[in-house]
């Protein structure tokens, strides 16, 4: 269990001292398995990117939420809301109350939805698989194998040596669910998420409790009877992927879990576009008929795939969405690399897209209104409250809020003046 949980917001920076002695190190070599720059490590002090999540090494959890709001239960509360509309979290942001003391908690909250979902699973389809067994045994079951009767051990023990399939629940994939069960269950502090793990233990009593190696848990395969252990199945991969374990102490000594802001906030507009699509509207061309997510428009110089966020359709018109996470000051307006990048989209593909939103997260509600011109190219810029997304006094996604961003958004008249 963690000694100290370091709780730090998106581009926030932290001393090294808060680490203790080797932590920096600790920290850095966590973050390099995954093969993301989570941190920006200097002299002194590590800095947070657009990384959202924890990272655990040796005693101490860096705890990482995004910067929305003043408190660490609101943020956690929107963060919850984009896992949970985007499929990543099967937790609502209103279960968090549920967690007590460890509330504002992502490691807790991550727990809480293994176990859920466990819990749920094994209650409703708890798997019984045919297993291959070779033993010796007091009477004939299965094959005989012969070679095994003539290396003259039976003498010995008076048995058969067969080999038979036994249907039993003591198989690799509940070996692995119980592994990562008891694993998490010695990492939480939490007394709700503690007695949901221990239910999930005594359910999976007829399992052999053992380590289980990664390499194994890769090379298991889903049938269709068991495909709703999927999900279960990648948390676990996850879980094992990421993190470094004392077996000795059947603890998990350095484990990360973090999602890309960037990522997650498009994925987020996408879900929204495609789940809402009768109730937006593109400019005055109607309402959505089509939202298409990365589909290729062509490729620059004939090698350099463009792939746009979205392409969005109405009625005889389409216009190109590009997100970008990154504040937008209505002073300096976008960086030359996201024009250039956005003209390229509209005149360097396949087809000729004569209209091209680029969204930016912004402290205000209303939209930043300009837009900057170049033959046939408009590139609209627009803003988009991160704030309307949760509600956090009812702890729910505000619907109503989030349609009326993009409403705002998309009202781009066919005609624009150009504003530069």
């Amino acid at each position: 269990m963690s000694l100290e949980t370091i709780r730090v917001r998106e581009y926030e920076e932290f001393s090294y001292v808060r680490l203790g002695e080797g932590g920096a190190e600790r920290l850095e070599k966590a973050t390099r398995a995954l093969g993301a720059r989570v941190f920006d490590f200097h002299l002194h002090y590590a800095q947070a990117r657009q990384y959202v999540g924890l990272v655990k090494a040796g005693p101490h959890t860096v705890q990482i939420l995004p910067k929305v709001y003043d408190g660490d239960t609101e943020n956690l509360g929107y963060l919850l809301a984009l896992l949970h509309y985007t499929r990543k979290l099967h937790i609502h942001p209103s279960e968090v109350a549920e967690l007590g003391s460890s509330i504002g908690s992502f490691l807790e909250v991550w727990i809480r939805h293994f176990a859920l979902e466990l819990n749920r699973l094994l209650r409703t389809q708890y798997k019984q698989r045919y297993v291959e067994v070779e033993e010796r045994v007091s009477f004939l079951r299965g094959k005989l194998l012969p070679e095994r009767e003539l290396d003259g051990s039976a003498r010995l023990s008076a048995r058969y040596a067969c080999r038979y399939e036994l249907f039993t629940p003591d198989h690799l994939l509940n070996r692995t669910l119980k592994f990562c069960n008891s694993l998490l269950l010695r990492q939480t502090s939490s007394a709700s998420n503690r007695k949901i793990l221990s239910e999930n233990n005594v359910l999976l009593a007829d399992v052999t409790s053992m380590p289980v190696q990664i390499e194994e848990v890769e090379r298991l395969q889903i049938d269709r009877l068991s495909r709703d252990y999927r999900p279960i199945l990648d948390l676990c991969r996850l879980l094992l992927r990421n993190s470094t374990l004392d077996l000795r102490a059947g603890r998990i000594s350095q484990l990360a879990i973090v999602f890309d802001m960037a990522k997650l906030f498009e994925e987020f507009v996408a879900e929204f576009l495609r789940r809402n699509a009768t109730e937006i509207m593109l400019g005055e061309d109607g309402h959505l008929t089509s939202v298409s997510v990365k589909k290729r428009v062509g490729r620059l110089f004939g090698q350099v795939r463009m792939e746009p966020d979205l392409i969005l359709r109405a009625a005889g018109r389409t216009i190109l969405l590009d997100t970008k996470y990154k504040v937008l000051s209505p002073k300096e307006g976008p960086s030359r690399e996201d024009l250039y990048q956005m003209y390229a989209y509209g005149t360097g593909g396949d087809n000729t897209f004569s209209d091209i939103v680029l969204l930016y997260p912004a402290e205000i509600a209303a939209p930043l209104n300009s837009c900057f011109s170049q033959g046939d190219v408009r590139v609209h810029v627009r803003g988009f409250d991160l704030r309307s997304i949760y509600d956090p006094v009812k702890r729910r996604l505000n619907t109503s809020a989030v349609r009326q961003q993009l409403n705002d958004a998309l009202s781009i008249p066919l005609t624009t003046k150009v504003a530069v």
